[in-house]
């Protein structure tokens, strides 16, 4: 933990003592608010269905000769059911509807997915929501494997991360439930034998007939066992399970219980609260809307021990549940279980729930750090195998990043390129724009000698900003690239959060929202009022990321003097794209009296009713290096 020095300003001196006033008075209101939200907030309804329940296909799929119905509750329900078992065989027409449809963002309307053989589609998508559909036509049958995720690309996000290295993986009919929707698979049918595969083809045939060209272990559930870094790990997916609408700690938030139980239908999962069960699932199973809505309800969860389940099970229940951001206690963890977790995420289970008390930002950075360590060790797409030949789900290493941070501010450029230089993302470079400035040679000595890769480029005075960070962007390497401002404040896992925001909210771009706002003349930090993880049409410059791709194919920045952060978002949306805000922990924006192309002045940050500290939050996830 840390706490930033004091910084000596007279103005700080004279506006410290009303701040801290303010912050007190905000405080006292702050509980009786929570007091009074305590005793209104309505109880947790009780879940009425029942363990080990098969699935239900009644109703779901009907089909007739080469034509497929599909309705649902929703599309996740729909995206639970894709790996299910219940959409085997092809079609040469599709129809997805369901009942219940939101768009994440206004006026937002997906993309069909790539089909061959198209010849017409139909979406109904209602303006405010409420009954929606989508139907094509296709020259010829295709799998259902393949065709139902094109259809659900309509009804919501997905936008998987650039890779430049995947596999076809290749299976005999029976349903892969951990693969991810957009992963290339080959169907089989169960006569074909060894020879159909390509080299460089994965084969998850449940047969055995056809030998794997990378090997992987299979356990016949609804979850997934890799060698990951040369062990064996529990693999699910993220994108269904992730912290979508968590809102931010509130005392009133009631604790679970995590029960787990083995049925004639597999491992299953249930919360339990105030004596009732409040939501239950499939250990594996993608999570739809009703169960993520209890789980953002709940501040965390307690596992009860004793459950007479397979310590595989067990595992991929927690890490599945941990990606949400619901914070979960299980000090007592089996060890044939924990061996299938990674280090990192048994030690934050290791430890109980926070106090009844305890400060709201301690659960919200032990949720942030546990989600972390469950996607990074083991969602598809991120559990890193022992070398780049290793075995699916990644036979690469995360998509590159390159950080463009293009400055008039030469001295700011130490202590921005000691925060990128501190980042735990593996696959990061640095380009540096001075836009009509120059460096002296001990400046230039201590970029050359950062032990990130760094490229500096010279950018002429007649250049706007816009021109600028453009020049800047097109040296960039990396798949992602990602806006730093050479004043704000980054903390070690700041590129790692974006990342793992763009693959579970499959929005073109992501950010963090300006949060905490650090005020320097004041050495003061100000918590400002935001919402929980969301589509949003705004972030905060110094964090968005993006492809390159998405960036070129919607005019790229604008050749503005100001405002050029808007001027992409706007581009974005108007070219029907999605902007996600994740959470904030990790990054401080910083303002100070040295210039900014929007200034209100620093008192405009201080006439809300958020918490504020003296320094910097005492917690690691603000934590910079000192330059």
């Amino acid at each position: 933990m840390r706490r930033a020095a004091r910084q000596s300003n007279g103005k700080g001196q004279s506006a410290l003592p009303q701040a801290r006033l303010r912050s007190r008075v905000r405080g006292t209101l702050r509980k009786i608010k929570n007091r009074l939200n305590a005793g209104s907030r309505p109880a947790l309804a009780q879940w009425t269905g029942a363990l080990g329940g098969a699935p239900d296909a009644s109703g779901l799929l009907t089909r007739d000769g080469d034509r497929v119905r599909i309705a649902a509750k929703s599309a996740a329900q729909v995206r639970a059911k894709l790996w299910d078992g219940l959409m085997p065989g092809k079609a040469s027409q599709v129809e997805i509807a369901v009942a219940d449809w939101a768009p994440p963002m206004p006026h937002w309307s997906g993309r069909l997915g790539t089909l061959p053989g198209l010849l017409s589609y139909q979406v109904n998508l209602p303006r405010e929501g409420g009954a929606a559909s989508v139907c094509v036509t296709l020259a010829e049958p295709l799998p259902l494997l393949r065709v139902v995720p094109a259809l659900l690309a309509v009804l919501a996000p997905w936008h998987p991360l650039p890779a430049v290295v995947s596999v076809d993986v290749a299976v005999d009919g029976s349903p892969v439930p951990w693969l991810r929707p957009d992963t290339s698979v080959l169907t089989l049918s169960p006569e074909q034998t060894e020879g159909v595969l390509r080299p460089y083809d994965v084969s998850l045939t449940g047969s055995g007939t056809a030998a794997p060209a990378i090997g992987v272990a299979l356990t016949g559930s609804r979850f997934e066992i890799a060698p990951v870094g040369g062990v064996a790990r529990v693999v699910v997916d993220a994108v269904s399970a992730s912290p979508l609408g968590r809102p931010r700690h509130d005392p009133a938030q009631p604790v679970g219980e995590l029960r787990l139980a083995s049925t004639d239908n597999g491992a299953w999962w249930e919360l339990r609260g105030d004596g009732k069960v409040l939501t239950a699932g499939r250990v594996g199973d993608p999570l739809d809307g009703d169960q993520s809505a209890v789980l953002n309800a709940l501040a965390g969860a307690r596992l009860v021990e004793g459950a007479q389940v397979p310590a595989s099970a067990q595992a991929a229940a927690l890490a599945q549940l941990a990606m949400t951001g619901l914070v979960l206690s299980a000090p007592r963890l089996p060890a044939e279980a924990a061996s299938l977790l990674s280090a990192d995420l048994v030690k934050i289970f290791s430890g109980d729930l926070p106090g009844a008390g305890a400060d709201g930002l301690l659960w919200e950075t032990r949720g942030v750090a546990q989600r972390r360590a469950a996607m990074r060790g083991h969602a598809t797409g991120f559990a890193l195998p022992a070398a780049t030949t290793g075995a699916y789900p990644s036979l690469s290493r995360p998509p590159s990043v390159t950080a463009l941070l293009v400055t008039r501010r030469p001295d700011y450029l130490r202590q921005a390129l000691a925060m990128m230089a501190a980042q735990t993302y593996p696959e990061l470079d640095v380009i540096v724009g001075l836009h009509n400035c120059e460096l002296s040679p001990a400046q230039h000595e201590e970029l050359t000698s950062s032990p990130l890769p760094v490229r500096v480029v010279a950018l002429p005075r007649e250049l706007t900003f816009g021109e600028a960070i453009g020049a800047t962007t097109a040296l960039a390497t990396g798949s992602l690239v990602t806006k730093v401002d050479d004043d704000d404040r980054y903390g070690p896992e700041h590129i790692w959060d974006l990342v793992l925001a763009r693959h579970y909210s499959g929005a073109n771009v992501v950010g963090k929202g300006a949060e905490f706002v650090y005020l320097a003349p004041y050495d003061t930090t100000v918590r400002r009022t935001m919402g929980q993880e969301l589509y949003d049409g705004v972030v905060a410059g110094g964090t968005m990321l993006m492809s390159r791709g998405d960036l070129e194919a919607v005019g790229g920045w604008r050749p503005v003097a100001r405002s050029i952060d808007r001027a992409l978002l706007d581009r974005v949306l108007r070219d029907g794209g999605l902007v996600y805000r994740t959470h904030a922990m990790g990054f401080l924006y910083t303002r100070h009296n040295d210039g900014h192309t929007w200034d209100p002045g620093l008192d405009y940050f201080l006439q809300g009713d958020g918490r504020t500290w003296q320094g910097t939050p005492p917690y690691d996830e603000f934590a910079t290096p000192a330059a």
